[in-house]
């Protein structure tokens, strides 16, 4: 008999298969693949806070600690000198020079004055923006910002002397004299040439503000780095999930 129902289903070419057992079907069903997490360095869902951990996790903060410091000291001298030089004063006078070239191509006296300027804070503010949404260095952006702060300091003091014209000049595009000065033509085409110096040390005072949210955006962003880096375990484990021991 048992050979007898192998030939019929055989001959049928016909395999019927049911099972009746609940507990193996339910397994059998198809699992569904878990939804990918949204990227949040692509406006995915988080805060600020979220987004920065995630770009600073697994990277050393003592390392640019010194660097902070150095921003704090550099601020420090600008409140006790006024007319304090830091480091940062050589790189924007390049390209304050650079931006007198860039815009004399317009051919407008006027943009290839303000052009020197326009560099001088504009460059500081695309390196920012550079670091923070290329490079995802949201520390590189807070030097960045303190880089512009000393720009504001730097133009603020400029500004300040269109008036009487006191500061020594430096221009590699000819001789320097009275009509040289780049505030005193700028003050003068919109009349405020008489508000030199309340312009110049609003500008100062603003620059001072900036060098000081950058230290504190900073710290901010060394401590959460400090945080995330402390929490995500030691080198080589950064990131992947951990598979739980088999039970004995």
């Amino acid at each position: 008999m048992r050979h007898f129902g192998l030939s019929r289903a055989c001959a049928s070419n016909t395999v019927v298969t049911m099972e009746t057992n609940p507990f193996r079907a339910h397994l059998e069903k198809p699992i569904d693949a878990p939804k990918p997490a949204p990227d949040s360095r692509a406006g995915g869902a988080g805060g600020p806070h979220e987004w920065v951990a995630e770009r600073v996790s697994g990277h050393a903060w003592y390392y640019r600690a010194p660097l902070l410091l150095i921003l704090a000291w550099i601020l420090k001298n600008h409140f006790a000198d006024p007319m304090y030089s830091s480091i940062f004063d050589g790189v924007n006078l390049g390209f304050h020079e650079a931006g007198h070239a860039a815009f004399m191509w317009f051919g407008s006296r006027f943009w290839s004055i303000a052009g020197g300027t326009i560099f001088e804070i504009g460059v500081p503010v695309a390196a920012g923006l550079y670091l923070l949404y290329k490079q995802h260095d949201p520390f590189g952006a807070s030097v960045c910002l303190s880089w512009l702060g000393t720009a504001f300091v730097g133009a603020g003091i400029y500004a300040a002397d269109a008036l009487v014209q006191q500061l020594p000049l430096v221009s590699p595009f000819g001789p320097v004299d009275a009509g040289s000065h780049d505030w005193t033509s700028m003050l003068m085409k919109f009349g405020t040439l008489s508000r030199a110096e309340e312009i110049g040390g609003s500008m100062q005072s603003a620059g001072k503000i900036t060098m000081a949210a950058s230290l504190f955006v900073g710290s901010w962003v060394l401590w959460v780095m400090a945080k995330t880096t402390s929490a995500a375990g030691p080198e080589g484990t950064r990131g992947l999930p951990q598979r739980a021991s088999p039970k004995e």
